[in-house]
């Protein structure tokens, strides 16, 4: 027997007139066979997806003064000429003038003398690859008292007031001159915001109150 179509009104309506044999997913009307949506079947649902997650911020870890910034303004000041006891960029500097004066354009405030800044901050391991530009590095010829101070540059190379070199410069460690330096470190401190009032408070205790201001340091000249 052929099989014959129905126009979708006409079996629409016969549908709704006359009664359905159901077997799973077919039928038949009239001897004729449908093919009916299963009703235990649902369509498949599309994956849910997770929004994506919010990109992370970085958070930044430097508080106070950077070592980049204290840097870049410490090198404004190259040329500037040493001065015994000098504190200001019209006057000269000596060495621990020029250090406390740099930090000071960063609001941090350091003792006068690099004895005083040698208990600021946070103490470092007394090697040269312990220390970070921007570092301050203490010297002291042996058996005496720390009377320099520098920035540790970076690549070998401190940033200082020297009486010896006749005012802000840049030494090479690798250097004869920088030999002088390089053997005579005897302090690393890494400076952050509450240091200066820790050094402070031990400025008395350490009977280092009254410091005289710091001497030239005895590098052979340039």
């Amino acid at each position: 027997m052929s099989r014959v179509l129905l126009p979708r009104a006409a079996l629409v309506g016969v549908l709704a007139c006359c009664p359905l044999v159901v077997a799973g997913c077919s039928a038949s009307v009239g001897g004729f066979p449908i093919a009916l949506p299963d009703p235990r079947r649902e369509p498949p649902r599309e994956p849910t997806r997770s929004p994506a997650p919010a990109p992370r911020r970085p958070t930044s870890t430097t508080g106070g003064a950077s070592a980049v910034r204290v840097l870049r303004v410490a090198d404004d000041y190259l040329g500037v000429p040493y001065k015994w006891g000098g504190t200001s960029p019209r006057t000269g500097f000596d060495c621990s003038g020029y250090v406390q004066y740099v930090y000071a354009r960063e609001g941090v405030k350091l003792p006068r003398t690099s004895r005083q800044q040698a208990v600021a901050g946070t103490r470092r391991a007394t090697r040269w690859d312990a220390a970070s530009p921007g570092d301050l590095v203490m010297f002291a010829n042996p058996g005496e008292a720390i009377s320099h101070v520098a920035f540790y540059a970076g690549d070998g190379r401190i940033l200082h007031s020297s009486g010896s070199g006749g005012g802000v410069r840049y030494d090479d460690l690798s250097t004869k001159r920088g030999r002088w330096y390089r053997e005579r470190l005897v302090a690393v401190r890494r400076v952050s915001p509450r240091g200066p009032a820790i050094a402070r408070g031990l400025l008395e205790e350490l009977g280092l109150g009254e410091v005289r201001f710091d001497p030239p340091d005895g590098a052979p000249r340039p």
